[in-house]
């Protein structure tokens, strides 16, 4: 199982041009064969930071929604709207840590 935060930091002037494109992202990628998990929230004290908490399968799955039509053709219309760079964090489960050391 892989865990992923992903960071987007948008223009707060742009939010509203936005909010239908991650709608329709969120709905479309929840649908996807290996995703357990995509979930989007909005930092309160920073208008326009929003996190996606995402949990997979597998890398394949995460790759194959990376590779998905509504992730390539949406994805590059929120871009235009950021601030500064998105930051992503790939994580496993402290546990699975454990069990290799």
């Amino acid at each position: 199982m892989l865990k992923l935060l992903a960071e987007d930091f948008i223009q707060v002037d742009n939010i509203d041009l936005v909010l239908p494109l991650y709608q329709e992202l969120v709905e479309k990628t929840k649908l996807e064969q290996g995703c357990i998990a995509y979930d989007l929230y909005h930092d309160l004290r920073d208008q326009g930071h929003f996190v996606f908490v995402e949990e997979w399968v597998d890398r394949a799955a995460l790759d194959a929604h990376v590779q998905s039509e509504h992730f390539q053709r949406l994805v590059p219309q929120i871009d235009q709207y950021q601030r500064k760079e998105a930051v992503f964090t790939h994580m496993q489960s402290f546990e699975d840590l454990l069990k290799k050391a």
